[in-house]
């Protein structure tokens, strides 16, 4: 029997996206697009953004110092972003950064194993942008403090 854990609301509806490390991202890019027919959002000079039905794949060129190719980070859609941060910190959840843009708010998290997780607010859910910060990266020393 699967153990029960309190509850924490942070209103989470899904995958906002997922941003993915890549050597060859012109490469990549060609994969996705014309084999298995994603439409290109947004580029900027080192990534692209590929639409998944309402979802986002992110193609970010993995550069010198960057970790090993494979996930950057994944992003979670949150339904609401009042009271987000509070909720956050009172689950003890090391927040790593926040961003505030004109179609939506992010706040950046520590996971397990030094896995970046952004939560995603947007206004207007089917509005996706080429705009994007990078990430802000895990404290080497603290990666490992994140799992519970």
């Amino acid at each position: 029997m699967p153990t029960k854990t309190a509850p924490r609301d942070f209103g989470l509806i899904g995958f906002d996206h997922i941003d993915v490390r890549v050597k060859d991202r012109i490469k990549a890019r060609r994969f996705f697009v014309e084999q298995l027919g994603m439409d290109v959002i947004g580029e900027g000079p080192d990534h692209t953004f590929l639409l998944i039905g309402d979802q986002v794949l992110g193609l970010r060129d993995a550069g010198e110092g960057d970790g090993p190719k494979g996930v950057d980070h994944i992003a979670l859609r949150v339904s609401e972003w009042t009271g987000l941060r509070s909720r956050v910190g009172r689950a003890r959840v090391v927040i790593t950064g926040e961003k505030e843009r004109e179609n939506s708010r992010s706040l950046y998290l520590r996971g397990p194993e030094g896995l970046r997780i952004e939560l995603v607010w947007r206004p207007d859910p089917d509005i996706h942008t080429c705009a994007s910060p990078p990430m802000p990266a895990p404290l080497p020393d603290e990666a490992d403090e994140a799992d519970p």
